[in-house]
C-alpha cells in the first residue's frame, strides 16, 4: 500500500496524476478493490493519489519523454558509471542486524539468513548459511523465466497458453536418474515453508541440485478467485483454506466487453468459451493452470518469518529455496511442442 501510494505521490509531483483526483475512481477502487480495506494506514490524500492509479492499472509517461529517437530509454542508469571493483562506500556500510561491515570487492558467498540463527556460524557480516540449517533439503529451487512468460502478467495472453499451457519442474538427468523420475512424473517439491505437485521435465540443461521452474502460471486471485489444489503449505495455510471452491464471476465484471464486436471478443478472449463473455460464468480455467513456487519459497527465521531477503540487495531472495524432491507415483502428458523454457 505505501509502495502504490509513494509511487502515486510521486507522478502526481510529476504532473501524471492530477492534484485533484475524480470522485469516481477513488469510488471505484474502494468498492471493487479488497486493498481499500486498508487505506486507513496511509493520508486520504495519498490514498486518492494511489486509488487514481488502481483505477487505471498504473500510469504512464508519454514515449517520447521516456525513449530517445533510437529506442534507448532516456533514464539515469543508477549508480557512478563506473566499473569499481572495490566500492569504499560498501565497505563502510554495516549490515542493518548484524551491525558488521560488508565487503567491499567482488567475491562469493553462500546463501545464508540475514542475521545468524541459532548456535550456526555466520558469515561475519550476514547469518547462517542455509546449507547448514536446511541439510535434509538437498536442492535448490530456483524460477525460470523463458521467452514467453513475463512474471504471472503472462496467465493472461492466451496466444501464449496454446503453446505453453502448464509449466513443470526442470529437473537435472543425473539427479532425476537418482530419484527414478521420467518426464511426465508428478514430483513433490517440498521446502521448510511448504509443497507444490508439478510435472517434472528432465534435461541436462539446468545443474545438478537445481530444480528450476518456469513462472509466470499458478495464479488463484484475480478478477476471480480459485482455491488452488497443487500447494500445501506448513506455514500460512490459514488463507489458502479460507479461499471458497467455486468462485462465479457476476456479469456486471463482464459487461464492458460484451458489447464488442463478435470478431473482437474472439481476438480478445482466445480459447475461452463464448459464455465467458456474455455472461461471465464459472472459473476461467486457462487463467489458473500450472503453479507458481512463490508460495513456497524460503522464510528468513533470523527475521521473525519475513521472506528470506538478500542481504546485499535487500530484495526477496528468490534463487535460495532449499528443497527436495520426491516422486508421487502420479503423472502427466507432456507433448513435446510444449515443453518450452
Amino acid at each position: 500500500m505505501r509502495v502504490y501510494a509513494n509511487g502515486g505521490v510521486h507522478a502526481q509531483d510529476r504532473g501524471i496524476v492530477p492534484k485533484e483526483v475524480p470522485e469516481d475512481d477513488v469510488r471505484f477502487v474502494e468498492e471493487n478493490y479488497p486493498i481499500a480495506r486498508f487505506k486507513d494506514v496511509i493520508p486520504e490524500d495519498e490514498w486518492r493519489a494511489a486509488a487514481y492509479c488502481l483505477a487505471r492499472g498504473g500510469v504512464f509517461t508519454k514515449y517520447e519523454e521516456s525513449f530517445d529517437e533510437k529506442g534507448f530509454s532516456k533514464r539515469s542508469v543508477p549508480g557512478t558509471g563506473v566499473l569499481q571493483l572495490w566500492h569504499e562506500k560498501l565497505a563502510k556500510t554495516p549490515n542493518s542486524i548484524t551491525g558488521k561491515k560488508f565487503w567491499g570487492g567482488p567475491a562469493y558467498f553462500e546463501p545464508a539468513t540475514y542475521a545468524p540463527v541459532g548456535q550456526g556460524k555466520g558469515l561475519g557480516f550476514a547469518g547462517t548459511p542455509l546449507r547448514e540449517l536446511y541439510k535434509e533439503y538437498p536442492f535448490t529451487l530456483v524460477f525460470e523465466s523463458g521467452p514467453l512468460y513475463t512474471k504471472h502478467r503472462g496467465g493472461n495472453y492466451y496466444w501464449i497458453k496454446q503453446i505453453l499451457p502448464e509449466n513443470f519442474a526442470l529437473i537435472n538427468d543425473k539427479d532425476a536418474e537418482a530419484l527414478g523420475v521420467k518426464t511426465g512424473d508428478v514430483v513433490l517439491i517440498e521446502s521448510p515453508v511448504g509443497s507444490i505437485e508439478v510435472p517434472a521435465v528432465v534435461t541436462s540443461a539446468v545443474a545438478r541440485g537445481v530444480v528450476a521452474v518456469p513462472y509466470g502460471m499458478g495464479r488463484w486471485a484475480e478478477t476471480l478467485v480459485v482455491k488452488p489444489s497443487y500447494v500445501n503449505l506448513k506455514k500460512g495455510g490459514e488463507l489458502l483454506a479460507a479461499l471458497p471452491e467455486k468462485v462465479e464471476m457476476p456479469e456486471s465484471a463482464v459487461n464492458p466487453v460484451k458489447h464488442l464486436p463478435e470478431i473482437v471478443k474472439k481476438v480478445l478472449f482466445t480459447n475461452r468459451p463464448a459464455e465467458y463473455y456474455e455472461k461471465g460464468l464459472a472459473v476461467d480455467v486457462w487463467r489458473f493452470n500450472g503453479v507458481t513456487p512463490n508460495v513456497i519459497e524460503l522464510f528468513d527465521e533470523s527475521l521473525g518469518g519475513w521472506p528470506m531477503l538478500s542481504w546485499l540487495g535487500a530484495g526477496q531472495a528468490y534463487y535460495s529455496t532449499p528443497v527436495r524432491v520426491v516422486k508421487t507415483g502420479k503423472t502427466r502428458k507432456l507433448m513435446p511442442h510444449q515443453i518450452v523454457w
